[in-house]
């Protein structure tokens, strides 16, 4: 038995002491910020609202669900959850009651955790849910624990509570572009070494001020970058939909040293960087991570940061990112065939292989599945081991994505190998084809799938958002895409649409664009 894992974070919450843990925007916007709180005072609070959860019956192994907005109110909720010994459940506050719906049946929690912002859209759902409900503002009628008043209230010295470092920590929902959403658990001793590792992955040091631009609405921000900072005794401004004016102009107040670069924003960083350059004097990191970003837009915005920029390659299941790019990727003499196309080489926990449809392991340049063994490796998909031996096998993740290696063991990631084409015969990856639709002139987004053709088996198939004001001409899109791509590879049929369908995740569903032009000619 062992203590829980937010103890670790609680005790260095204790040493930060008077330091500022968290950072609100103000209500009336613009760059400054009003909500300030301190280490001590969210320990305090984290503490009194785990005493209460055991008080009312909470115990370690049971489930706890958090559909929660992005506040220091909901991070000491999952402290709190965490010094309980409980198994802390992370909803995607962005999915419609139904979708919540679903996720709960899944996971069977013994009680729901929501803030003020989601009580009445899920007061029907809660009330014939069978389940406690803590609400953290926003009392409900089916309210059985009032979280903001225990917050405030009780003892602040955390509850004596013990666990099985292999009993579960936290499941994180993944929400796969198709199918239903798989409960993805990391263990009290791995949750531990995630939150431990973290600040060697990025750089983080003993204060680090990060502008927290992401949203408790991925896991991945909760262990990744959240945790983390409150671990360095760091502070966590809240900056996520902040125009990046703003978001800038709050880095340079704050004296950031750590942001996150959203795929969307990082051409609009990269030109505010350029107008403040002496947000550059403190901002020791920004990273990128979750989705392949358009090659043109690392080097945008690598020439406007330099050294500072951090590209990574993990998921959920992975806990800790396994690669991640260094400053030396950026210098001359990159040991990286092409490092602006890269997601960096295997971190220290980290062993990362190519491996062919026969299972073969692939050399240098040979694109075939990305499988991962790594330290930080989850412990299997919630109540369905049938789906974690399919995807763990041997000891290691077969994690589903299209990639290769180069001669000094760099990443590149071509896609999802359920995404690729295959058209008379001759592969072709989605994301090449997206990168280099998205250097023409006029285009904001792009998704590239499959459709069923007589002739070739699958043909290939753009879906193109064009830019605010721009007009798109799609015979110069075609000469672009045929001046730098092997004919094969060039769309056959480009849609132009309003906007890419999404799910929760800000994931583009493909599956949806199939249905929609699977007909269209």
């Amino acid at each position: 038995m062992a203590a829980p894992w937010a103890l670790d974070v609680v005790t260095a919450m204790g040493r930060a002491g008077d330091a500022v843990a968290f950072r609100h925007p103000s209500v009336s916007g613009g760059g400054g910020s009003s909500t300030v709180r301190t280490h001590a005072e969210s320990r305090a609070r984290a503490a009194r609202l785990a005493q209460a959860l055991v008080a009312h019956g909470i115990r370690p192994r049971d489930r706890v669900a958090l559909v929660v907005e992005s506040t220091a109110d909901a991070v000491e909720a999952y402290l709190a959850v965490g010094l309980a010994g409980a198994t802390a459940v992370q909803v995607n506050d962005r999915l419609q009651v139904a979708e919540i719906a679903e996720v709960l049946d899944a996971a069977a929690p013994r009680a729901v955790v929501h803030t003020a912002g989601h009580a009445g859209r899920l007061e029907d759902m809660l009330a014939g849910a069978g389940t406690d409900v803590v609400s953290l503002g926003g009392r409900l009628g089916c309210t059985t624990l009032d979280a903001d008043a225990a917050a405030q209230q009780g003892p602040a010295s955390p509850p004596e509570v013990t666990v099985d470092p292999g009993a579960a920590a936290i499941v994180g929902f993944t929400s796969g572009t198709t199918g239903r959403p798989k409960g993805v658990v990391h263990s009290q001793a791995n949750l531990r070494r995630i939150v431990r590792h973290m600040p060697v992955h990025d750089g983080l040091r003993w204060g680090s001020r990060c502008a927290f631009t992401g949203t408790l609405a991925f896991a991945a921000g909760i262990w990744g970058v959240v945790l983390p900072h409150l671990w360095v005794g760091g502070e966590l401004s809240f900056m996520a939909g902040l125009p990046p004016d703003a978001w800038v102009e709050r880095m340079v107040a704050e004296r950031t040293n750590f942001t996150y670069a959203p795929t969307p924003l990082m051409g609009a960083l990269a030109a505010e960087v350029r107008r403040r350059p002496e947000v550059l004097d403190h901002l020791d990191g920004v990273l990128h991570s979750g989705s392949i970003a358009p090659r043109e837009s690392v080097v945008d915005l690598v020439s406007a940061i330099g050294h500072r920029y951090v590209e990574t390659y993990g998921m959920t299941e992975t806990g800790a990112p396994v690669t991640a790019t260094v400053p030396d990727d950026w210098r001359p003499g990159s040991t990286a065939d092409d490092p602006f196309a890269s997601a960096g080489r295997a971190v220290s926990i980290a062993r990362l292989e190519i491996h062919g449809p026969d299972g073969r392991l692939l050399g240098p340049g040979e694109v075939g599945e990305v499988v991962v063994d790594s330290d930080t490796l989850f412990d299997g998909y919630l109540d369905a081991p049938e789906l974690t031996a399919e995807a763990v096998r041997d000891g290691s993740l077969h994690t589903g994505d299209l990639g290769s290696l180069d001669v000094a063991g760099h990443l590149y990631v071509r896609g999802r190998s359920k995404e690729m084409i295959v058209t008379g015969g001759m592969n072709v990856y989605p994301a090449e084809v997206e990168r280099v639709m998205a250097q023409a002139h006029g285009v904001a987004e792009v998704a590239v799938f499959g459709l069923p053709d007589e002739r070739w088996g699958e043909t290939v198939v753009a879906a193109v958002v064009a830019r605010p004001g721009a007009d798109l001409d799609l015979d110069a899109l075609r000469d672009h895409v045929r001046e730098r791509m092997a004919g094969y590879k060039k769309p056959t049929r480009i849609h132009v649409v309003d906007e890419l369908p999404r799910n929760a995740s800000l994931k583009v569903r493909k599956d949806e664009l199939q249905r929609r032009f699977g007909g269209a000619r």
